[in-house]
């Protein structure tokens, strides 16, 4: 493998870890350097980066936060009677 791309994954250590967890990768860079653009795209869907897993991480939290309040709302309602 070309030494730039040791390097850089020496600085990244998410992706490091990610190549150790899908090997193919260390394989396929090891041919085509040219690839670590789409590792990096795969490893960022590999550990919930993208923009589309970002929004329903948002979205459960929010909702969660929605049940939290009613439920807090209907104990605050029942001490009432």
């Amino acid at each position: 493998m070309r030494r730039e791309i040791i390097d850089y994954l020496h600085s990244r250590p998410d992706l490091k870890f990610f190549m150790r967890e899908q090997p193919k990768w260390y394989r396929d860079l090891s041919r085509n350097p040219m690839l670590l653009e789409d590792m990096v795209k795969e490893a960022d869907v590999f550990f919930g980066r993208t923009f589309g897993q970002r929004v329903d991480k948002f979205h459960n939290q929010v909702k969660t936060v929605g049940l939290l309040m009613d439920f807090l709302s209907m104990m605050g309602k029942g001490e009432d009677l």
